[in-house]
């Protein structure tokens, strides 16, 4: 006995096709409709076969080539109702009694030319692996535009039920007895479908919630006595269409256009090719999620460019990749690019057949299945957005939807983009363009001081602001931080800042805005007798400052400083010297730190005699990188730096060390090689103990080696304090 095979995976993938064809053929006849109706309605029958070839291309060409195997393509819901609107635009333009054939051959050829470029575009940006600009474009743009596309949906529909399209002055007609029973049928259809899509998800709801719509249409009309000739007279069927009118030579069309009329569309154009580019983005990344497969953007992009320039070619209209066919295709379980295939073929055959076949089908559920897709749109962004959305967000994506109903989609394009800027501007506003503000008691040099000078440092350290910015600079976070200076610098205390330091290492960029904010600040500080120390800015900055009117010779007002640790270090000397702390005095050497520390001349004395005293010149290399450590350098006079470096050559400077300070003492206990060079900065006088001279002290006086290495133990714990207070100030 043997085991049933499984059925092979072209079955479903036939069925999967034949359904999403047969709703690719309806959705196309609706907007064949939508777009060539009143004075275009003449010309129907080619519209339909327009469209139909657009199904047929797009579908095949993306079904063969998408980096998806399932993805499915058709005439875009999202563009037709802009075509539609520049075809009414155009018919509007055009003199009253203009031939009907030049009117047609206008609308076509502007459909064209428009579908044309679109590919072109599409092509362009996958060609130049431009697919990630959708990350740029501000959500609630993107979601003001497919509602508003919802809202023309909905409009259109009803043009397709009654005939005309509302407006304001005109919407009270519309619930009249005799124009309610055309749009109000096709309303409660698309209520249905909206209600059964969401609770069925599957591929054949849709054909099912179809087919019940006829078959409920034509029940409740018999039962009202109204025969098939009486509906068609009133309005209620499409009728008798007349043949799809494809032409292989349909291009010729473009010789017989009213191209002035064609060039005052530039607009509505414009808009074509912007949405059609954020929407193949949109379905596409749509796709990748509801399939769990990556996609690749780029390659989507040139297919669809290559689709729409073959289908403006051939005289069809804008069509790329479709989420909702494709997500319920998924669904069904099938990943075969045979449903693509499939559904272009039941496109084709209509196209060849022709649209015979559906005479009798109600307007009602053509309008309602358009009006089914609009109102998803709009329960998508108007009712589900509110709850995903901040309350800024949802109110421009309104904004969007009230303009474009009633301007356009190209005003609302532009108010949409500009109240984001905005709502950007006001945002980012109120981030702190200073990722810190601290003092100079908080954050300090890399310059071991000695103790006197470092206590008048601790004591009048708040003298001293450091900002710490951050992020591109523009007239709204500069005035802000403009004001939070002058406000810390107006105070009225006994100990007012004297130096302001602004660190813009993280600094992208500045604006003139900005930069003029500095220079009134520069203004502030010269009648404050105020200091500003600029530190790490970029050339970008500095040019900006320059062209701003931030110029002049450095001085007591203003100062730049390749790095903020040097802005801290001349900060420091500058307060110092305001203190009248004489820096040219000797400072605290290493005997009066032993003298406090042991109480006992003779042990100072003592210890004295362990280390060695030398004078070295200026640049000199006391500790080079690198190098056992076998001694630790005392500076009793002078100032030293230590400095790492680099793999390249550059020095980078650690710590700057002046008298009554201890260096190399980290390698000597440690017994490791020199980490770090340490060189004199100018003529100094060092005391220098070796690690012998350190085990005799030891041996023969324990006394003198525990106060040396209370000393040492004193100076790391500063040390660490310092770090601490700057690590807590920095992380707060």
């Amino acid at each position: 006995m043997t085991d049933h095979a499984a059925p092979p995976p072209l079955i479903p993938a036939l069925i999967a096709g034949a359904v999403t064809g047969l709703v690719v053929v309806i959705l196309s006849l609706s907007f064949a409709v939508l777009i060539f109706s009143g004075e275009l309605s003449g010309h129907v029958g080619t519209a339909i076969g327009m469209v139909l070839f657009t199904a047929v291309v797009v579908g095949m060409l993306v079904a063969l080539f998408s980096s998806y195997p399932g993805a499915i393509a058709f005439p875009q819901d999202k563009i037709s109702p802009i075509l539609a609107l520049m075809a009414s635009l155009i018919v509007a333009d055009m003199p009253a009694g203009t031939d009907p054939e030049l009117l047609f051959a206008t609308v076509a050829s502007a459909l064209m030319i428009a579908t044309a470029l679109t590919g072109l575009l599409l092509f362009g940006l996958g060609h130049f692996r431009l697919g990630g600009f959708i990350r740029f474009i501000p959500y609630p743009v993107i979601g003001g535009f497919l509602a508003g596309t919802g809202w023309l949906l909905v409009k259109g529909a009803i043009k397709v039920m009654t005939g005309h399209a509302p407006t304001l002055m005109t919407v009270g007609h519309l619930f009249a007895v005799e124009e309610a029973v055309k749009w109000v049928p096709g309303l409660l259809f698309a209520l249905a479908l909206l209600v059964g899509m969401r609770r069925w998800k599957h591929v054949a709801t849709l054909p099912i919630l179809l087919a019940g719509g006829i078959a409920a249409f034509y029940l409740v009309t018999l039962g009202l006595g109204q025969s098939t000739a009486m509906l068609e007279a009133g309005g209620l069927l499409l009728g008798h269409l007349p043949q799809a009118g494809w032409r292989p030579d349909t291009a010729l069309r473009l010789l017989d256009a009213d191209w002035a009329v064609i060039f005052e569309q530039a607009g509505s154009v414009a808009t074509i090719l912007l949405i059609s580019a954020i929407g193949v983005l949109l379905n596409s990344s749509g796709i990748e999620v509801a399939a769990n497969q990556d996609m690749d953007l780029n390659r989507e992009l040139k297919i669809a460019g290559m689709a729409n320039m073959a289908s403006g070619v051939g005289g069809g209209i804008v069509g790329f990749h479709t989420l909702g066919l494709s997500s319920l295709v998924l669904k069904m379980g099938v990943r075969s690019r045979i449903v693509g295939v499939v559904s272009a073929l039941v496109c084709l055959a209509m196209l060849v057949i022709g649209t015979e076949p559906l005479a009798l089908f109600p307007k009602a559920i053509l309008g309602g299945l358009l009006m089914f897709v609009g109102i998803g749109f709009l329960v998508e962004w108007l009712v589900e957005g509110r709850h995903h959305m901040p309350p800024a967000d949802y109110a421009i994506v309104l904004m969007i939807v009230a303009v474009v109903g009633t301007f356009g989609y190209l005003q609302g394009a532009a108010v949409g983009i500009v109240a984001c800027v905005v709502l950007f501007v006001v945002n980012y506003s109120r981030v702190a363009v200073a990722k810190h503000e601290l003092t100079g008691i908080e954050l300090t040099s890399n310059v071991d001081r000695p103790h006197d000078e470092a206590k008048l440092l601790r004591d009048h350290g708040h003298r001293i602001l450091v900002f710490s910015l951050q992020g591109f600079m523009f007239f709204g976070t500069a005035n802000k931080l403009l004001t939070r200076v002058i406000g810390r610098c107006s105070a009225t205390d006994s100990d007012p800042v004297e130096v302001v330091v602004f660190d813009f290492r993280r600094v992208s960029g500045i604006d003139t805005s900005a930069a003029m904010s500095f220079v009134k600040l520069r203004q502030f500080a010269e009648k404050r007798t105020l200091s500003l120390v600029f530190a790490g800015q970029n050339e970008d900055v500095t040019r900006v400052l320059d062209r701003a009117g931030f110029v002049g010779v450095e001085g007591a007002t203003w100062r730049e400083e390749t790095d903020l640790d040097h802005a801290l270090e001349w900060s420091e000397n500058s307060l110092l010297q305001r203190l009248a702390h004489e820096a040219t005095g000797r400072p605290r050497s290493l005997v009066a730190d032993l003298t406090e520390d042991l109480e006992e001349p003779l042990l100072v004395a003592r210890l004295m005699s362990y280390v060695e005293m030398i004078s070295v010149p200026a640049g000199t290399v006391l500790l080079e990188q690198g190098r056992a450590a076998n001694d630790l350098l005392i500076l009793d006079s002078g100032q030293v730096t230590v400095c790492l470096t680099g793999d390249r050559g550059q020095r980078i400077r650690l710590r700057t060390m002046q008298a009554g300070t201890v260096v190399g003492e980290m390698g000597l206990y440690l017994n490791e090689m020199r980490s770090a060079s340490v060189v004199a900065d100018m003529p100094c006088s060092v005391y220098r103990l070796t690690s012998h001279a350190l085990m005799r002290m030891e041996e023969e006086a324990p006394a003198v080696a525990a106060a040396f290495h209370r000393l040492m133990a004193r100076q790391l714990a500063e040390r660490l304090r310092n770090a601490d207070q700057m690590i807590k100030a920095l992380t707060d």
